[in-house]
């Protein structure tokens, strides 16, 4: 009988953070997104011939995220998506609450659709992180990228996402599963993904054994971005083609008061 999911990474191999950032940082990728059912998932899971090893640290395998995204007024960050453009942006502080760390990151996509992750690391105070503009600490870091360098004055807080993750490393590729996600606006609005799984596959190029196992199930790479399907969800005049079935399959939108 296939364990359930989370049940089934307490019978994985450990692998460290040192080891997954040595081995498979890859931060320059080509990521492929799945929303499914924990069970799916499972049958997924039991039928790779390679277990994966999962990511512990300190003993704990399941870690709490809260990303704030950042974005002009005219939301140009998310409109450059909904419109595929094939240069553009995200950039967005991440909190890691189990272990308290702190950091600013810019992902920009390239013509070639390359998804390259840029980070910088931050010790610092929560107060030092309140207001709804971009943190003092991460101004320098953004300001240095020709793409966002002209948007920094006009960067403020628009969401807010948490969720729980688990990172699983495999010969051929990073994979991360995240659960219980979240999109809070600064209204305190909040949208939720239910109990679909968000299931991201990582590799240079090609697919590896997680996309052939999941392909095999029947279940297809979504057009799904944390960011920008929770903002269309509570935002329903903003453009979202781009992620219709999602927001309709998946998403659990506020009901009007």
């Amino acid at each position: 009988m296939t364990a359930a999911w989370p049940a089934a990474i307490d019978a994985l191999e450990p692998v460290s953070l040192e080891e997954i950032n040595a081995t498979a940082a890859l931060q320059t990728r080509t990521d492929r997104k799945y929303l499914l059912p924990p069970e799916t998932w499972s049958i997924a899971l039991a039928s790779l011939e390679a277990a994966p090893r999962v990511l512990e640290i300190d003993g704990q395998r399941r870690f709490r995220y809260e990303s704030v995204y950042y974005d002009t007024p005219e939301l140009d960050s998310y409109r450059d998506a909904a419109r595929r453009r094939p240069q553009r942006f995200k950039v967005r502080t991440r909190h890691y609450l189990d272990t308290g760390a702190r950091a600013v990151e810019v992902k920009l996509r390239s013509r070639t659709g390359e998804t390259v992750k840029h980070r910088d690391w931050f010790d610092a105070s929560a107060s030092s992180w309140m207001g709804p503009g971009l943190p003092p600490q991460a101004r320098g870091f953004v300001e240095a990228f020709p793409q966002t360098a002209s948007a920094v004055d006009a960067l403020s807080e628009s969401l807010t996402t948490s969720y729980e993750r688990v990172t699983l490393l495999l010969p051929d590729a990073r994979v991360t599963v995240d659960s219980d996600v979240r999109g809070r606006n600064v209204r305190d609005e909040e949208v939720g993904f239910g109990r679909s799984l968000i299931v991201e596959t990582k590799s240079v190029s090609r697919a590896g054994s997680v996309d052939r196992a999941l392909w095999a199930l029947g279940v297809r790479p979504a057009k799904v971005s944390k960011y920008c399907t929770a903002l269309a969800a509570l935002r329903p005049d903003l453009p979202s083609n781009r992620w219709t079935r999602t927001l309709r399959d998946h998403l659990t939108v506020p009901q009007p008061a």
